[in-house]
């Protein structure tokens, strides 16, 4: 290299408008992996390398431009989800106005959907496109050699104010050769959920999915690849070791899609005698009793399932590939083996009517779930029910187009039932919420969880995170 460049990544801090208010239940923060990552690759080349994760530290506008002027970047990576993308710009200007020699990048979901309409904004230089360890050095490369970024795939740039977009990047085919995500530049001890007793971190085993959902946008992270037992174990001795980790969120996909590597992960936690707890995101099918009696005597106690529905035809629809009437059984299995279990609904879904609606709501409260999360669906752009939602014209135009352009605020592209508003679905999903709870057995259930350490170590957090939650079930957006 010419020289070694001050690079700094940025998670941003989404507003109280964004849709985290509606759609998603804030029941803690957790830490950037996918800047964590980039962070340790770039530092591992031999650059300077520092992480704000905004979403943490809630700095204001002028203290976060006062950081940014301490740290003096010579470029600034921003991490953008299509639901904070109006952060991300804003971000962007903020930069410029410190130093328009700041070079400006931004990566994430969003900007591989929108790379046309996400680069007309003079504030941002070029952007990241899928996975991006291995884009972001040769790019780092040409930064500091002054030349075009053409001749690397898996970017855009500007050349004379003209958009240019190069061809997609393969998908890196060996998940172990990536460096351990940079746990040392983020605010570690900092991270928290209300119903975890905490420190607690998160960890990737696996990219992509092997499933193919309707509502799910699966392009940004490729095929579905693994890293190895032994690899990801090995990640695991030093967050429990090094830092502290007491609880660890895996947020792969779909965990346990691969039966063999599942039992391998859990024998070596076994044999290595890590303790520590933990929980993974599932599906109904993948549940049987070997895996969960594996996952249990290696410290696993919470498993997430995306039920999605109680109705077969509508889970049908969303090509789920599940029987209702397995839902029951396995999580009955789970139960057996003394797993928290919660429950993820998907209210509104395309073709939906309300005797759906009821089936769902009556099956949520017959399974025997310790929580349950009921959210009202969404239109993303990337997926298969918001491309045909555009194509027959439920949807008159492509509203997260517009919206990246800035011509709209955040779009509500919802999928309401034939004799329904926004209104009416959203308080369906609050009677779904009120329904759950508040039956003597969950609330004591809500209580017990909650732990006093994450409500002493977190309490400014917690005071942010608590109306989050509350509008999350009780808040109803304008038509």
């Amino acid at each position: 290299y010419v020289n070694s460049m001050k690079i700094l990544l940025v998670r941003t801090w989404e507003n109280k408008k964004s849709y985290r208010c509606y759609e998603t239940n804030i029941t803690g923060i957790y830490p950037p992996l996918g800047i964590a990552y980039l962070a340790s690759v770039l530092r591992e080349s031999g650059h300077k390398v520092r992480i704000i994760d905004n979403q943490i530290l809630r700095l204001n506008q002028k203290y976060l431009k006062a950081r940014i002027k301490e740290i003096q970047p010579d470029l600034v990576l921003i991490s953008s989800m299509t639901t904070s993308w109006p952060e991300a710009l804003r971000l962007s200007r903020l930069i410029k106005e410190i130093s328009a020699k700041i070079t400006v990048g931004v990566g994430g979901p969003h900007i591989g959907l929108y790379p046309q309409e996400s680069l007309k904004w003079e504030s941002i230089d070029f952007g990241v496109l899928g996975e991006g360890e291995q884009a972001i050095l040769e790019i780092v490369i040409s930064l500091e050699r002054n030349k075009s970024l053409k001749d690397i795939s898996g970017c855009a740039y500007k050349d004379n104010g003209q958009v240019l977009i190069n061809p997609p990047r393969p998908a890196i085919v060996d998940l172990d050769t990536i460096p351990f995500p940079a746990i040392d530049l983020l605010p570690h001890k900092r991270y928290f959920s209300s119903m975890m007793k905490g420190p607690v971190f998160s960890i990737i085993t696996a990219r992509g999915c092997p499933f193919n959902c309707n509502f799910c946008y699966r392009d940004h992270l490729g095929y579905y690849r693994t890293r190895s037992a032994e690899n990801v174990v090995e990640e695991i001795e030093i967050l429990t070791a090094k830092y502290g980790i007491k609880d660890m969120v895996f947020f792969d996909e779909t965990f346990a899609a691969e039966e063999e590597r599942t039992l391998k992960i859990c024998d070596l936690i076994r044999r290595k005698n890590i303790k520590f707890n933990w929980d993974i995101r599932t599906r109904i099918d993948l549940m049987n009793e070997n895996i969960l009696k594996n996952l249990k005597s290696a410290g696993c106690s919470r498993i997430h399932i995306g039920v999605e529905s109680g109705s077969q035809r509508i889970l049908d629809n969303m090509g789920k590939r599940v029987a209702i009437e397995d839902a029951s059984k396995k999580i009955g299995y789970a139960k057996k083996f003394g797993f928290e279990v919660r429950g993820y609904f998907m209210l509104a879904y395309p073709g939906e009517e309300y005797d759906d609606l009821l089936q769902t709501l009556s099956f949520a409260n017959s399974m025997p779930l310790d929580w349950a999360s009921f959210t009202v669906t969404i239109g993303l752009p990337g997926t298969n029910i918001y491309r045909d939602a555009v194509k027959t014209g439920y949807f008159s135009t492509d509203c997260w187009k517009e919206y990246t352009e800035g011509k709209i605020p955040y779009p509500k592209p919802y999928f309401l039932p034939d004799g329904l508003d926004i209104r009416d679905v959203f308080s369906f999903k609050r009677k779904a919420y009120l329904r759950f709870y508040m039956r003597p057995k969950k609330l004591f259930n809500i209580v017990s969880k909650l732990k006093t350490i994450d409500l002493l170590n977190n309490g400014s957090i917690f005071i942010r995170t608590v109306p989050a939650m509350g509008r999350s079930i009780f808040s109803i957006p304008e038509n």
